[in-house]
């Protein structure tokens, strides 16, 4: 059966059709602010263009870009300080630009212009002279931009423009379909590596979609002097190449360039071989780094990596040196540290007289697995490792003699003693540093959770003696209820001024370490942005964007807490109509289960109540606006503690946890129990079957792109890194499709509405997940519905889709309407 598309109420097609909101960009000296409007919704007719699937990429074969683009309709410039701003012009014949990339040091900045009814996009530069923004075009001659793996950059030093282009005299077509290519062939070597790898999408098929990848990723280089905009061609890359990635040095004059080599129909093109090389951007020199295999064999467990070296890139503060990371241990995730090292992080620097690269020098050696590595202007490196099968984390300051200074070692699950992670700004040469306020001291921001929920924060942590020490420089504003704790405080004392916002430091900018931009909303108030000093508190507004959907004004928002039965904490965000009389109300809940190792840090408080009331396309607030009472986001905790795996309990403890939420509001009266709807997008879709199929809480149910059938992504799946046949009990219990029939029988069988983007590219959740799920409830005679969205993924954009999913949702909740 098929069907035009509908659109729902008006109250509701308001709702989900808002303004966008803008786009802002700063450029690389903090002083302006760029902003651009997208359209609200693209039409269908956008997702419907021809799209190519490839090695897990999807783009644009006409345009050579990504596909479903959005382009911004208009540019304004803004200064910081002043507030002045200055409308460009967009070019002619524009239909929208983006990219937008801006100079290291200069105001200056590029982008590109989409032309008007034509399968091309222009490259232009905007530059600030004289106190105007000038745009002028920049002619690549005949040749034409290539996107689909990555956009233009500029060197380190801003003197050149790095543009990926389509090669000289390529062929005009594709390579044209054959009638068959032949059988599709892939084989097991006797004695080969074991391969497990997830369920993927998009992968390549035969000989033709790797003729097809050549034809459509291999690019040629050009070089754009930014002063004069002469051009010239990268010669390393003459005749085309399949760059994966590139990177400045810092000193501007190489690049580090990975190549795609080796293709693989198993797994998707970042997991393909490729060469590392470092490229002479004023010569023709090709200096190897690595040649590196299909990187296929890792294990599933996520504390496994690649056995071959990793995490290639140029170290910031030398003109031409690289590090990477290589596990001692083989990558396998269960084995033992090799003499107390899992991981190593190597440097090896290029001699650019002779053009050579030296030996590699172990930097450091760690004794879990690699995760980051930072550096300041001083030399000095913040490196990280992480430990999964307990959710351990530790950081070291890395002094330039490579010796190291533990920091912290903490579960990232705590929240609520997350210290935050080390501020980073754009310093010399372009290149992005972790900022030191003093040779021993560093800035450190985060997300500053606590019961009264978050308030972002920024600290000055000091390390030159044995004991470092925090000091507390900002916090978002404190709620008017609910006690504080004055060692959380700037300079350890309880605000006078309190206020029920939430407020998130941008950045820290330069010039004097003492100005900030920040955010702030409330539950009324959209975000905006202000510039306030730490000194004086003074304070200018920078953007005043307005309530882009006044159909949420008078909606209330709670942050409640309550129980599970086994002493778990939980919370959600419960949301009121406007002028709510206190009655019961039909109650929608929505959620996402996620798994914890802590019981402690699964009960703590995620978010704050202060937020911008708002309602984007996937949210359920919507239906606050129709008399409904919501729980968003209600807490379901999936815990497995020591030795215990989350998943084993998985169902017994989602249950307990929507038990839990419905009899809290259910108790308060805010909630009627037998108008009670679960819903939930890929996990929460998951989550939503499960709670239909072993309880009676809800009357109906809404599952978005979900998987249902656990033994089709066998090899792992969410944060589970068993595969089937290590938890074969496991995945078979949590599979929806084998508990259709005790959700036949349960004393009140929920109806459930079934969507899926036809063009799902999520792992896992293809849509013959949703199908043959439905075939299943159509079995056993389940009240059910199931909507196949035309060319959406696992994200819907379109306006038509959008709105249609509205419809259904608004006509399969209607029978239980206040």
């Amino acid at each position: 059966m098929t069907s035009s598309y509908k659109e729902p109420s008006e109250v509701l097609k308001r709702l989900f059709l808002p303004p966008k909101d803008p786009s802002l960009t700063l450029s690389s000296d903090y002083q302006w602010l760029v902003i651009t409007q997208e359209p609200p919704l693209p039409s269908i007719e956008l997702l419907a263009k021809p799209e190519e699937k490839l090695a897990g990429i999807r783009f644009d074969p006409a345009l050579f870009t990504p596909s479903r683009l959005d382009y911004a309709a208009s540019l304004v410039m803004q200064h910081m300080a002043t507030g002045e701003k200055q409308t460009i012009e967009l070019p002619e014949k524009s239909e929208g630009i983006r990219y937008i990339r801006f100079h290291p040091s200069k105001p200056y900045f590029v982008f590109s212009s989409k032309v008007k009814n034509e399968l091309l996009l222009d490259l232009y530069k905007c530059e600030l002279i004289d106190g105007q923004w000038i745009i002028q075009k920049i002619p690549l001659g005949q040749q034409r931009m290539n996107f689909v793996y990555g956009a233009y950059q500029f060197t380190s030093n801003g003197e050149k423009l790095l543009v990926k282009v389509i090669p000289e005299n390529w062929p005009a077509q594709p390579p044209k379909e054959p009638v068959s290519t032949g059988p599709a062939i892939q084989m097991v070597v006797k004695d080969a590596r074991k391969a497990p790898g997830r369920t993927y999408q998009d992968l390549l098929k035969n000989e033709y979609d790797e003729a097809k990848l050549k034809y459509f990723l291999t690019t040629e280089l050009l070089c754009i002097d930014t002063a004069s905009l002469d051009v010239k061609l990268i010669k390393q890359s003459k005749g085309g190449c399949l760059i994966r990635s590139l990177q400045s040095s810092p000193c501007g004059g190489f690049v580090l360039a990975q190549i795609t080599t080796k293709f693989s129909y198993s797994v998707p093109m970042s997991k393909f071989g490729k060469d590392v090389q470092i490229w002479g951007l004023d010569s023709d020199s090709i200096v190897e780094v690595a040649s590196l295999p299909v990187d296929d064999e890792i294990p599933l467990s996520y504390d496994a990596c690649s056995r071959h070296p990793r995490s290639f890139s140029f170290h910031p503060c030398h003109d031409h040196t690289i590090t990477f990371a290589k596990a001692l241990d083989g990558g396998e995730g269960l084995s033992e540290p090799f003499d107390g090292e899992r991981d190593a992080i190597y440097a090896q620097t290029l001699d650019d007289s002779s053009l050579t690269l030296g030996s590699p020098v172990k930097v450091a050696g760690l004794e879990w697995r690699y995760a980051d590595l930072d550096f300041c202007e001083s030399g000095m490196g913040i490196i990280e490792e992480y430990r999964w099968k307990d959710r351990m984390e530790r950081k070291w300051i890395l002094e330039a003699n490579g010796n190291k200074k533990l920091l912290w070692e903490r579960s990232w699950e705590d929240r609520y003693t997350a210290p935050g992670e080390p501020m980073t700004r754009r310093g010399a040469r372009g290149k992005y540093f972790i900022v030191q306020p003093t040779p021993t001291s560093i800035y450190l921001q985060g997300a500053g959770a606590s019961p009264l929920g978050d308030r972002p924060f920024l600290d000055r942590l000091d390390f030159g003696s044995e004991e470092t020490t925090t000091t507390r420089l900002w916090r978002c504003a404190a709620p008017l209820e609910g006690d504080l704790d004055a060692t959380k405080e700037v300079d350890g004392v309880i605000p006078s001024e309190r206020k029920d916002v939430y407020e998130s430091m941008v950045l820290l900018l330069p010039s004097d370490n003492d100005t900030m931009m920040i955010s702030r909303e409330s539950k009324t108030t959209p975000r905006n942005y202000f510039l306030t000093k730490l000194s004086d508190k003074s304070e200018v507004q920078v953007t005043d964007f307005q309530h882009p959907q006044p159909d949420l004004l008078g909606i209330t928002k709670e942050l409640v807490q309550y129980k599970r039965d086994d002493g778990v904490e939980l919370t959600a965000n419960l949301y009121l109509p406007a002028n709510y009389d206190g009655t019961a109300r039909p109650t929608l809940f929505w959620a996402y289960p996620r798994e914890f190792k802590n019981a402690k840090a699964a009960g703590q408080v995620n978010g704050s109540k202060h937020r911008f009331v708002s309602a984007h396309w996937a949210s359920p607030i919507h239906w606050a606006a129709k008399g409904w009472a919501i729980m968003d986001d209600f807490s379901l905790p999936v815990i497995g503690e020591g030795e215990s795996q989350p998943n084993d309990t998985f169902i017994e403890q989602i249950v307990s946890g929507a038990k839990a939420a419905v009899n809290y509001v259910t108790s308060r009266g805010v909630c009627d129990p037998n108008r009670c709807a679960v819903g939930g997008h890929s996990y929460g879709s998951f989550m939503t079957s499960h709670l239909l199929s072993h309880t009676n809480l809800f009357a109906a149910g809404i599952g978005r792109s979900g998987a249902f059938n656990r033994t089709l992504t066998p090899m792992s799946f969410q944060s589970e890194d068993r595969s089937i046949w290590e938890a074969q009990d496991t995945y078979i219990t949590m599979s929806p499709l084998m508990h259709v029939k005790k959700y036949s029988l349960q004393e009140r069988v929920g109806k459930l509405l079934l969507i899926h983007g036809e063009a799902d590219e999520n792992s896992g959740t293809y849509p013959m997940q949703s199908e043959r799920y439905f075939a299943a409830l159509k079995a056993f005679g389940i009240e059910s519905r199931l909507v196949i969205l035309p060319h959406e993924r696992h994200s819907y954009r379109a306006r038509e889709s959008i709105l249609h999913m509205a419809w259904e949702q608004e006509e399969w909740l209607k029978s239980l309407d206040p």
